[in-house]
């Protein structure tokens, strides 16, 4: 006899699916009529505007504006509030910081089946509910800029995005925002051009719990560098945006580290890459682990942060939009 879980399993799927293609056209009809740049206009704006930032909006941040928990981020009322201000009203209040929503408002044909699906599924049954903070009189960037290689079927744009990203890094002093696992760069020669590079590194986990103090701390650093790289999910999406308006160029810089990483290694599917978070496939490193490795500690001018079980109770979070 088919015990109820088993057939709730079974027919799960199926009523999804039916649900999503009943409630898709209406969204989808929506989704076009916003412009959004494609991945390759993105970057060669940041190679043409030597004061331009970047803030993105993945599936994540989008979610989180109306609740979700993603793997290295809990759902924390202050960061949804923040990031649908920014959505809401950056569009007019910040010229320097291009916002960016994903490569998938475009079109999903140029993508692999899967992620496809994941998009027909979230523009189904979130894209409605999430509108009202975007406008269609906005040119957004395309937060895939710096994801151009997994989703893709085509793998031959990634390596020509990659080469304009090494450009753009080419003798810059460069700073970069990221949790204590996610060694950007180290590895690989995405930043070997750089012509300096420094690092403040904070939790890998919830983030977000110490925002004041990682945003006074880039603040007092960031000025003496040509950019900021801040790979830390729906925080960077806030960081990048909040210190633009203090004129620190930033660049909500993601997976690209994991994307040129499984780009190198004609990965075809999401993988582990050695001494590295890799959410998207569980791996997160401790926050307490000491990295052996002497050079990329060199780098590192500050961390900020206590391990999370000891983070106190953050205080009213500074910038806001006014």
């Amino acid at each position: 006899m088919i015990s109820a879980n088993s057939l709730y399993r079974k027919l799960r799927f199926p009523f999804k699916l039916t649900h999503a293609a009943l409630k898709y056209p209406r969204a989808s009809a929506r989704v076009r009529q916003y412009k959004v740049l494609s991945p390759e206009q993105t970057i060669d704006l940041l190679l043409n505007n030597d004061h331009l930032s970047i803030s993105r909006y993945g599936d994540g941040e989008l979610e989180m504006t109306l609740f979700k928990n993603i793997g290295f981020q809990a759902f924390d009322e202050r960061l949804s509030i923040r990031l649908k201000e920014i959505l809401r009203r950056g569009v007019n209040h910040n010229p320097s910081c291009l916002l960016c929503l994903p490569d998938a408002f475009r079109s999903t044909r140029h993508m692999r089946f899967g992620s496809a699906l994941f998009w027909f599924f979230h523009k189904a049954f979130c894209f409605l509910r999430y509108e009202p903070l975007l406008s269609k009189k906005y040119c957004y960037g395309n937060t895939s800029v710096t994801r151009p290689y997994h989703d893709y079927k085509d793998k031959t744009s990634s390596a020509v995005i990659f080469a304009k990203f090494q450009q753009l890094f080419k003798n810059k002093k460069i700073l970069i925002v990221e949790g204590s696992g996610t060694r950007l760069g180290m590895g690989n020669d995405l930043l070997a051009g750089a012509g300096e590079i420094k690092r403040i590194t904070t939790l890998n986990r919830n983030a977000f719990s110490v925002y004041n103090d990682l945003y006074s701390a880039v603040l007092a650093h960031g000025r003496y560098f040509d950019m900021v790289l801040i790979s830390l999910g729906p925080t960077a999406t806030v960081l990048a945006y909040d210190l633009s308006q203090q004129g620190i160029r930033c660049i909500d810089s993601g997976h690209i580290d994991i994307e040129y990483e499984w780009m190198r290694s004609a990965a075809r599917d999401k993988v582990q890459v050695a001494g590295k978070n890799v959410n998207e496939v569980g791996v997160l490193l401790s926050d307490e682990v000491i990295d052996p490795d002497e050079h990329y500690r060199s780098q590192i001018l500050q961390h900020v942060g206590m391990t999370p079980e000891a983070v106190p109770t953050p205080s009213p979070l500074r910038q806001p939009i006014v």
